[in-house]
């Protein structure tokens, strides 16, 4: 219901519509700014019919990004919540587009664990909004803050429905990429039980930065996402999948049942470089009092693991490896069927009296029975299949692995990894588990003596593999970018298809590198001409995503020597980015600097000398990226050495060579 970074808002409290900050008290003017301050007497909103059609009653929430009301349907009688984005930002087009952006996603899916958008679109007046469910619950942030933490027993339901949530997405396409408590909805139904909702979904909100460093990075947007629950590859700015959602579902639980985060530094630098590089205290050390069951933190661990591939592959496998604990726990648990016995109704003949044992008998081999069918006969969802038993199995032989290695019991690790291989190759995950097996293979002969044939052999069937997975996505990818780019029967329709497309380009451009790598020229040249199609016809020439997908393109030509069609591509991208070159200085630079290097390859120096000078004078101005000053301090240097000014490229040279070995430290 409120953007990511939301806060809660009562109506007696004020707040500033520049900077976002809330008072309370007779303050009527902002400290920071001396912005009048807005409240219930004076917010624009409040009172008035918005829309034609919704009557605002109160605020709700506001955010770095947005205001959030709670409005009344005329016709319907329906509560909802409206959400409009700030004054202040209904000219930044980035915002804009982020804000349309986010009601696309959420509006595109229906799934009871999701917000539901009923409608979004702009007002005559320029109002962009949204309407969604006003939400009449607490977050999980709130809950966490209130309780301190939460019992794993009524946690699990809530991760449970979480994960439900997030397959749903994932599932469309969309990556939720700033899951944490704040966007996690618990309400209480009629029935006692709870129920969740996520809200937030796949939006980066790219507001520009005022220098302070907040964990939330409340009033400054989050065009990282929140540092507390980012994974390591978001960290990293590199390319993102639904295995980030996984880690920040980890950090998530992991909070939820310890009452702290797993990783929380001084400030979001040292929070961002814990996640790449520090492991989270141990939950049975952090909150022993809270009796956390083994299997429960293995889940966690599991999805907190800092390489992708070691993590769950799909949400669908945390879903379904939590209700297998669920069942066991509940199965096990005395009191549950204590309570079960207590809830039956009183007999009422005097009959022959049956032993109590004999009843909690009954009912523990009722439960075991169920058990065992759902861990050993339920084939699991279609994208994953395999019975929860085997799948735990395979876990809990993985887990350790480690310990053996550790202990150089080289020989009992390869037991184990044979075992858990065995298990893998039973599974339909698209040979996840099978790749982190023999991933787990190679390490180990890498540093078991004598076993250099069986690394060979390892190595080559995961090349094997990779080479298969990268081959099947292309072609998945190259039939979803046939359907998006049919032409759409309403605008609705191409809405939805413009959104998926866009949600698919770092799969897209993370595939076609993996093709160059294997030097499928062929393939990645297909893929990526029709998602350079695509992407001038949904999102525009002038699209950073575009210049992205032809800068790849161009590169994949100069591997098929087809040089001819290299330039127009580079120039059109260093044009995208020089008009953003206030806002993606790294980007300019880069692609300037690939611009002139062709064209001193070309021996073109005339048009190399200027593109190389203004890369170079772009690079200097940056502030903690050697990588891109690297590339334009070789590509000047090579440019000087062709054209025989020996001296000066040679000082060039040593000042990237300093660069390079400073980065190595």
């Amino acid at each position: 219901m409120e953007d990511d970074s939301t806060k809660k808002v009562s109506i007696e409290k004020k707040y500033c519509p520049q900077c976002f900050q809330q008072f309370e008290g007779f303050i009527e003017n902002c400290p920071q700014d001396n912005t009048v301050l807005r409240g219930p007497k004076n917010d624009p909103w409040i009172g008035k019919t918005f829309a034609d059609r919704y009557i605002v009653d109160s605020v709700l929430g506001l955010g770095g990004m947005s205001v959030v009301y709670k409005a009344r349907h005329k016709l319907m009688d329906r509560t909802v919540a409206i959400k409009m984005l700030h004054n202040v930002l209904k000219q930044d087009v980035t915002a804009l587009e982020r804000f349309k952006l986010e009601a696309q996603a959420a509006s595109s899916l229906s799934h009871q664990n999701v917000i539901t958008v009923y409608d979004f679109g702009v007002t005559p007046d320029g109002e962009p909004f949204f309407v969604m469910d006003c939400l009449e619950g607490e977050s999980l942030k709130d809950l966490i803050e209130r309780k301190g933490r939460i019992a794993y027993d009524r946690a699990l339901s809530i991760f449970k429905q979480i994960c439900d949530g997030l397959e749903a997405a994932h599932k469309r396409g969309i990556v939720h990429r700033d899951l944490k408590p704040a966007n996690v909805i618990v309400t209480k139904q009629e029935d006692g039980s709870e129920h969740v909702r996520l809200v937030d979904f796949g939006i980066a909100k790219m507001l520009k930065q005022d220098g302070r460093e907040q964990q939330q990075l409340t009033k400054t947007g989050e065009v990282f996402g929140s540092p507390i629950y980012m994974s390591p590859e978001q960290c990293l700015g590199r390319e993102i999948d639904a295995r980030s959602d996984i880690y920040a579902l980890g950090c998530l639980m992991y909070e939820t049942l310890s009452g702290q985060p797993p990783f929380l530094g001084a400030g979001f630098l040292e929070t961002m470089n814990m996640h790449v590089g520090d492991k989270a205290k141990p939950l049975a050390e952090m909150v022993p009092e809270a009796n956390v069951p083994v299997e429960l933190s293995d889940v966690i661990n599991r999805c907190m693991a800092k390489d992708p591939d070691s993590r769950f592959q799909n949400i669908g496998e945390v879903r379904d490896t939590l209700v297998y604990i669920t069942t066991a726990l509940l199965g096990s648990s005395r009191t549950h069927i204590s309570s079960i016995s207590a809830a039956r109704p009183p007999v009422s003949a005097p009959a022959r009296k049956v032993p109590v044992a004999t009843v909690l008998a009954g009912v523990l081999a009722v439960l075991f029975i169920s058990l065992v069918t759902i861990a050993t006969v339920w084939p699991g969802p279609e994208d994953d299949r395999g019975t929860l038993m085997n799948k735990t199995m395979w876990q809990v032989t993985m887990s350790g692995v480690d310990s053996a290695i550790q202990a150089k019991d080289y020989a009992s690790a390869e037991r184990k990894l044979m075992e858990a291989e065995a298990k893998a190759r039973t599974f339909g995950d698209n040979r996840a588990r099978l790749m982190t097996t023999l991933k787990a293979k190679s390490e180990l002969y890498d540093i078991w003596e004598g076993h250099a044939e069986a690394l060979e052999k390892t190595n080559l069937e995961i090349t094997n593999i990779e080479l298969s997975r990268v081959t099947a996505d292309a072609k998945t990818l190259g039939a979803m970018l046939d359907e998006v780019g049919a032409p759409a029967k309403s605008s609705v329709q191409e809405s939805q298809s413009r959104l998926r497309f866009e949600a698919q380009i770092p799969r897209i451009l993370s595939t076609a590198v993996k093709l160059a790598g294997r030097s499928m020229c062929s393939e990645e040249d297909a893929l990526l001409t029709k998602a350079l199609a695509v992407s001038k016809r949904k999102l525009g020439r002038d699209s950073v995503q575009t210049a992205k997908i032809s800068m790849l393109l161009a590169d994949c030509y100069s591997d098929q020597r087809r040089f001819e069609q290299m330039r127009p591509l580079l120039v059109a991208a260093v044009e995208v980015y020089k008009n953003r070159s206030d806002t993606s200085p790294a980007d300019y630079a880069r692609a300037l600097a690939k611009l002139g290097q062709f064209d001193v390859d070309r021996t073109d120096f005339p048009k190399a000398g200027p593109e190389l000078e203004e890369a170079l004078k772009v690079a200097r101005s940056l502030n903690g990226n050697p990588e891109v000053l690297i590339l334009c301090l070789r590509s000047n240097c090579d440019l000087l050495t062709q054209t025989g000014k020996k001296a000066e490229a040679e000082v060039l040279r040593k000042e990237a060579d300093a660069l390079e070995a400073k980065a190595r430290k």
